[in-house]
């Protein structure tokens, strides 16, 4: 699984020339899945990190991190991934709301309407960068600036031929870039939220897109393809009128009695 890793870091790398590796997660059921070289803070260093953090860990530093309950350091990914369940974390907003003597019913709500995995089908969470996994993530987050994203919904789009839906939060960016992708199989795309920003060192032009084991094979064909018909480079600026086009753009614009101009010089 190392290998295939490499190879699909690489093709990324071919495509787009990304910042970071990508950052390869799975859900951990059993401890022996995990490799024993991966560094988890509170038993390692004594010391809490937050989810995001684990992830700009992974990306920026190359680590290798395990996380269980006990290491977390942000609230949100306590009731997601599953390490209570919704009732208990609901209980946690009814002790603020007595604390600061006011109702509970919209922390109530909020939890409810949290994407969350089973509480207690999973004992941790591994990040590490593609290149260093050797395992199959269950879902492959790739931090990258808008440029990037284009053509990776065009890797997508040259297999799926179908436009990509997702939906967006100011917040809890740990949560919406996996738990969705995990559960429903579908790619996902996130934008990193204030706690990514301030506390795991994420660039204000990133986005994440995520990819769920479920669509790999499709989406690194799309890579592989949208990689041999070129990469970034492709594009360039350039403000002017009667601009070069693509044959096609002729051929319709001839067909519907409309001018047509000099070719674009690619093709």
């Amino acid at each position: 699984m190392l290998e295939e890793n490499r190879n699909r870091q690489a093709l990324l790398e071919k495509l787009m020339g990304l910042r970071y590796p990508a950052v390869a997660l799975k859900m951990i059921r059993d401890k022996e899945e995990v490799p024993a070289g991966a560094w988890q803070p509170f038993r390692d260093r004594g010391k809490h990190i937050a989810l995001c953090q684990a992830f700009a860990y992974a990306r920026r530093q190359g680590k290798t991190v395990y996380m269980e309950k006990e290491d977390h350091w942000c609230w949100n990914p306590i009731i997601t991934y599953g390490y209570i369940d919704k009732e208990l974390g609901k209980e946690g907003f009814r002790a603020i709301a007595r604390a600061y003597n006011t109702s509970s019913e919209s922390g109530e709500a909020f939890v409810e309407g949290f994407p969350s995995l089973p509480a207690g089908e999973y004992r941790g969470i591994l990040v590490s960068p593609l290149d260093k996994a050797d395992f199959r993530p269950d879902v492959t987050m790739i931090y990258c600036k808008n440029d990037q994203l284009r053509l990776l919904l065009m890797a997508v789009d040259s297999q799926t031929h179908k436009l990509l839906e997702s939906s967006f939060s100011p917040v809890d960016s740990c949560t919406y870039a996996v738990i969705p992708a995990i559960l429903k199989g579908e790619y996902r795309i996130t934008f990193p939220d204030p706690g990514e920003y301030e506390r795991a060192l994420t660039p204000e032009d990133d986005v994440i897109f995520s990819v769920p084991r479920q669509r790999e094979e499709e989406f690194y064909k799309g890579v592989e393809a949208q990689a041999a018909h070129g990469d970034r480079s492709t594009f360039f600026m350039s403000m002017k009128e009667d601009f070069g086009r693509p044959k096609m753009y002729d051929i319709l614009f001839e067909t519907w009695g409309l001018m047509t101009g000099d070719p674009w010089e690619k093709e």
